[in-house]
């Protein structure tokens, strides 16, 4: 009897440690962007605050086309922050999986200046 507790402990903390290490590769397979026919698309609009739109101070804010929001998810990796150049004045920087997903987690300002 004794025997069979310590076996269902240890099976529950190597579950809970192997679930805790999966955690963000879940996440990741979850937000996946869905591929058909070799072209890819992002299954929606990244939220705000977990991309930041970064602009030259001299310009006015910038307009983001929804074609280069979406493009924001598909690029997102799961532990590097990643930065799409839209143009000589404005670059989207996109947060990881990794940082949004974490419990203290606070969102960035949209916009910018650099």
């Amino acid at each position: 009897m004794k025997s069979l507790i310590i076996t269902i402990l240890l099976m529950t903390v190597t579950t809970s440690f192997l679930y805790s290490q999966n955690a963000v590769s879940k996440i990741v397979e979850k937000e996946q962007v869905q591929t058909a026919s070799g072209i890819s698309f992002a299954k929606e609009l990244p939220k705000e605050g977990t991309y930041q739109i970064i602009y030259k101070a001299t310009e006015s804010i910038p307009s983001i086309d929804n074609k280069i929001l979406f493009t924001v998810n598909e690029k997102r990796k799961a532990e590097e922050v990643e930065y799409i150049i839209v143009d000589e004045q404005t670059k989207i920087k996109i947060l990881p999986y990794s940082v949004i997903y974490a419990k203290d987690f606070t969102p960035v300002a949209t916009y910018i200046t650099e």
